[in-house]
């Protein structure tokens, strides 16, 4: 009985053995075992170029910049659905064809069974860069006008997704810590403070069009004195904000994941 059942488990993990070893290379598998696909229902396929290389970190940005992949809509269902998973798999396909080696990479969330899917670049100056070409303009109607959608994603396990125009990063004067997650949490509180200002400010303003509309102040007065001492703080004001701005871009992105802890990322190479 012993060596029927030593028998029949060898029998089995066998079999096991050529299932997996009949899994097609063209597809893409999930740790569980499931194909990757995209909004269609179709598997994701990557399609690799043997020449392609990694790229320095300028030479990726002007790939991504220059890249029509981020301004296709985002069409979540139906027969032409277009998501995440497609995104990425556009954004690779374009990217070895034009020599850049480059990742399909599947992120897990805690909590969800929703994941996303973003790329991956090996660059030759500054490691591991994530790009998260995702058109979210749905999102906030403060980017419904935004020029393009070519971020920076910001990974750590057990934190929460985010990104960054690829621009924004592009001119940070940190080098390597502008690929660190906590540059992006230094930009989130800056952006943060950025809109406390900008509402206060807006409102005093409100506040002095209110105050000298109709009147008329007599040179030299109290009174005049007063409201030109007012006008050049909110003339200043507006000086520092246009700065920040400068500083942190006119959009603040964000992806319908960046309330999402990470748990999990995996890439396809």
């Amino acid at each position: 009985m012993t060596r029927i059942l030593l028998f029949f488990l060898a029998t089995l993990l066998s079999a096991s053995l050529l299932f997996a070893a009949c899994k097609s290379a063209d597809f893409l598998y999930t740790r569980d075992g499931k194909i990757e696909c995209g909004g269609d229902g179709e598997a994701i396929i990557l399609v690799n170029n043997p020449q392609a290389a990694d790229p320095s970190f300028a030479e990726l940005a002007a790939f991504i910049k220059a890249d029509p992949a981020d301004a296709r809509e985002y069409i979540e269902d139906g027969p032409n659905a277009y998501v995440c998973a497609d995104f990425a798999e556009e954004v690779h396909t374009n990217a070895e064809t034009a020599g850049i080696r480059a990742g399909w990479a599947s992120i897990r969330f805690t909590g969800t069974k929703v994941g996303h899917a973003i790329n991956a670049f090996e660059t030759t100056d500054k490691s591991l860069v994530y790009i998260d070409c995702t058109n979210g303009r749905s999102l906030k109607e403060d980017t419904e006008d935004a020029p393009s959608w070519d971020t920076v994603a910001y990974i750590e396990i057990g934190k929460r997704y985010g990104i960054l125009h690829i621009e924004q990063v592009e001119s940070a004067p940190y080098d390597y810590y502008a690929f660190q997650y906590g540059f992006y949490t230094d930009c989130e509180k800056a952006r943060l403070e950025y809109e406390v200002l900008l509402n206060i400010y807006n409102e005093e303003v409100n506040d002095y069009n209110g105050e000298v509309d109709g009147n008329v102040y007599t040179i030299g007065s109290a009174e005049e004195k007063r409201i030109t001492t007012w006008k050049e703080r909110l003339e200043q004001q507006a000086e520092y904000l246009n700065q920040l701005e400068e500083k942190l871009g006119k959009y603040w992105y964000e992806s319908e994941f960046s309330s999402h802890i990470v748990e999990d990322i995996y890439i396809h190479w």
